[in-house]
């Protein structure tokens, strides 16, 4: 901000000094009104909001939700501890389970698959010859005889034996689905209420799908509200050993206390819910906030020992720092702001959070931190001693300095070599999202995964959705050969199970009419033979009996599977398959396979998601942060210079990821933007601070006092920030802790970048920008002196 944008900002932060107590009670008053809204914050992990909405694998999904309702798959797995199910009182708790669910409000009937539920059917052969369809248990059994009846109709039936019952019948499968109108935590809460009275020593109940994996999720985020207070004490411990002083160490907290309340209240007025993104967004704002107050706090005890007088001090701090701060918010808050272009409302969300949180903390720096500033007495001599004494950061520095000084070009060569090194991680970068993977393998829903995967036929769903072109297209024999031809297709994954649809159903209607006959189970050829047997099959189902795979017009049908495998190197090679397969299977025919709803698609629809809108993203924060650091300093040489740091800690940062195999997802993705974001800021302070150093002294020296000053300020914001999020991990929930020992990393790597390889650069190129300085000075001082007279 140079020549008379300095004099307005000088004058500016007169008048807050002048009328600190005014501004005060204003701060006071808005901060009232933002912690009003504060009862309107909620969490709620919503369905839709992780996912990609304009995504063909999204349409699709949704397209199934209206046509069939249901997008809450839900998966009960009753597995006995000793012998097999077929046991009267491990039927009877399935039978009991299954009841319970259809009790429940919400519940899709025909979606309900397990023994004893009402549409699944047996169909054989009855005694005069004709299709016998009736309950496969409509009670449960408590006879021997009994027992043995069901388990003869499982192990005849094709479609049950690979479907309802473990191959080693040790465990049996229950899946249902919910409509819209139920919650996923009403839904879980309904589940645990049904199975808890169910558990005892004779099975093993195990419970996986969305729902679930929902509640658990937001039972994880809760723990914000623990971790956050430990973030408040940890900062302000960072901060005591910045300053060594109580005054000085409150002072940021407060500021950012108040710029997080800002945030949230903002939040509560729009009625955007919090969820496991945006939840942590508090402990960023805290850190960056408290941040940026030590940046004005540093500044402002050097020129207290300057000048000696507290708010002549406040004055010169907040004026030297203020462009700085300005900057840096700036471009902060446009870099989280650009996440509003993707295509997930959960991303969204969290951008415009950390932005308007980032905005407040702005607003609240220049106003309640000079003007509470100016308020408190002034440093006594023996706190501005303690805060001025040279410890061992200043040792630290101290040999920065010298190494970046006496040899610029080792320096440089050095953190090129690392960069490199790290960077090679790169062509090792997976890219890749599992919402079972988001939980660490200790908990309760890996271990019901884990077990239900092993046992029975997977907990992530598939869903193929086949769009007839014409009226009755699915009581058309080919049509039904091509579905059955895709489900063998599927079948060839040993990864996907329970592959079902309505030519299953088909062809055991053709089998029963046949006498049982193995040969038979296929599709017929008469197309008034299928419509013969979907009518005979309705008068015992009922109209609905079908309603999970075909609709009423026999126009709309839907493939169900489940997968044991929900990565995205495994889903996109299958969805790939499937695709052409069903291209080629399905040409000619009046009928369309579309591929894939489910977990499937709606994680693979995030793989992409990742890929393209992350690059698009990153190139965006990049060029916002090189035109508005280019503009402030009138140099396109000192923009690239504020990218240098990012450009590091982004290769050094996602290498590290690839040499570890960590995957980029949804979560370790975000962190590119909150490092690149806040990193910016070490850079720009960094690059005023030389620019300033510039005009009085040697370029070597105004570096080495660069880094004895803003240095120090870089390191302890980053090593606030970072203790801030190392706090994650504590939580024992995977995706935090991946972000937050990751965004430890990168916001810790731009920091070293931006105290050595900057600087190294600036000594070796001497840009004419900073040299510029002096004339600017002149202008603003002789502006000044204008002013004054």
């Amino acid at each position: 901000m140079p020549g008379y944008g300095v004099v307005l900002l000088e004058r500016y932060v007169r008048f807050v000094v002048r009328h600190r107590v005014g501004v005060l009670v204003l701060v006071g008053l808005l901060t009232v009104f933002f912690a009003s809204r504060l009862r309107s914050v909620h969490l709620e992990i919503r369905r839709d909001a992780q996912f990609p909405k304009h995504h063909e694998y999204v349409r699709i999904q949704d397209r199934i939700t209206e046509i069939f309702g249901g997008e809450a798959v839900t998966v009960i797995g009753v597995v006995a501890r000793e012998g097999t199910i077929f046991r009267p009182e491990i039927l009877a708790k399935v039978h009991r389970i299954t009841e319970g669910l259809l009790r429940t409000p919400g519940i899709i009937e025909s979606s309900v698959f397990s023994l004893a539920a009402p549409y699944v059917k047996a169909v054989v052969t009855g005694p005069d010859g004709v299709m016998d369809v009736h309950p496969l248990m409509e009670e449960p059994p408590e006879t021997t005889e009994e027992v043995e009846r069901l388990r003869r109709e499982v192990r005849e039936d094709p479609l049950l034996a690979d479907t309802v019952v473990s191959r080693d019948e040790t465990a049996t499968i229950i899946v249902a689905d919910f409509d819209e109108k139920a919650t996923d935590a009403f839904i879980a809460k309904r589940i645990h209420e049904i199975v808890e009275p169910e558990r005892d020593e004779s099975v093993t109940i195990a419970l996986a799908g969305a729902p679930i994996l929902k509640q658990a999720l937001m039972e994880y985020t809760r723990m914000i509200g623990v971790l956050f207070p430990l973030a408040v004490v940890v900062i302000g411990l960072v901060h005591y050993e910045a300053f060594r002083t109580l005054q000085a160490m409150i002072l940021p907290l407060v500021t950012a206390l108040l710029s997080v309340v800002w945030a949230l209240g903002i939040v509560g007025w729009s009625g955007q819910p919090l969820d496991t993104w945006s939840a942590i967004t508090p402990v960023i704002i805290l850190a960056v906030a408290a941040g940026h107050a030590v940046q004005i706090l540093k500044r402002y005890y050097e020129e207290y020992a300057i000048v000696g007088d507290n708010d002549e001090a406040v004055v010169r701090s907040v004026t030297a720092v203020g462009p700085v701060m300005l900057t840096a918010g700036f471009i902060a808050s446009a870099g989280f702001a650009s996440l509003l272009g993707f295509d997930v409302h959960s991303v969204r969300v969290f951008g415009a959070l950390m932005a308007s949180g980032i905005l407040s903390a702005l607003v609240l720096e220049m106003t309640f931190t000079p003007a509470c500033r100016s308020l408190l007495p002034a440093p006594k001599r023996r706190e501005a001693e303690r805060e001025a004494e040279k410890r061992w950061l200043d040792r630290f520095l101290s040999c920065v300095a010298g190494w970046v000084v006496g040899r610029p070009r080792a320096v440089l060569a050095a953190g090129v070599g690392v960069t490199l090194l790290a960077g090679l991680g790169l062509f090792r970068l997976e890219v890749d999202n599992s919402f079972r993977y988001w939980f660490s393998p200790s908990t309760q829903v890996r271990r019901d995964d884990a077990l239900l995967n092993e046992k029975l036929y997977g907990t992530a769903a598939i869903r193929i959705l086949i769009e007839g072109k014409e009226e009755k297209a699915l009581q058309r024999p080919d049509v039904l050969r091509a579905i059955d031809d895709l489900e063998a297709e599927m079948r060839k994954y040993p990864e996907l199970g329970s592959v079902v649809s309505i030519a299953d159903h088909i062809k055991r209607m053709n089998r029963a009419m046949h006498d049982g006959d193995p040969a038979e189970y296929r599709i017929p050829e008469d197309p008034a033979l299928v419509a013969q047997y979907l009518f005979l099959y309705s008068l015992s189902a009922g109209p609905d009996g079908l309603g999970a795979f075909v609709d009423a017009e026999y126009r709309n049908a839907v493939v169900r599977g489940l997968s044991r495998d929900d990565t995205a190197s495994f889903s996109r090679a299958l969805l790939a398959s499937l695709q052409g397969f069903a291209k080629r299977r399905f040409a000619g025919l009046p009928a369309e396979a579309r591929i894939a709803g489910g977990t499937i698609g709606a994680q693979t629809a995030m793989n992409d998601i990742v890929v393209r809108e992350k690059i698009l993203n990153m190139v965006q924060i990049a060029t916002i942060i090189f035109v508005l650091a280019g503009a402030v300093l009138r140099s396109l040489v000192g923009g690239g210079l504020v990218l240098v740091p990012l450009v590091v800690a982004v290769a050094v940062t996602l290498g590290t990821m690839g040499w570890t195999r960590t995957w980029l997802d949804m979560t370790t993705a975000a962190i590119t933007a909150m490092g690149v974001s806040i990193g910016a800021d070490f850079a720009i302070y960094l690059i005023f601070r030389i620019r300033e150093e510039w005009k009085n002294y040697p370029p070597e020296e105004a570096v080495r006092r660069s880094l004895s000053t803003s240095g120090k300020a870089v390191f302890f914001v980053s090593s606030a920030v970072a203790a801030g999020y190392l706090l994650l991990p504590f939580s024992g929930f995977s995706i935090w802790t991946r972000l937050g020992v990751l965004t430890a990393l990168i916001v810790s790597v731009s920091a070293l970048a931006a105290i050595t390889v900057l600087p190294s650069l600036v000594l070796l190129g001497r840009p004419k920008f900073l040299g510029s300085a002096r004339e600017e000075e002149e202008v603003a001082r002789l502006l000044a002196v204008a002013a004054r007279n």
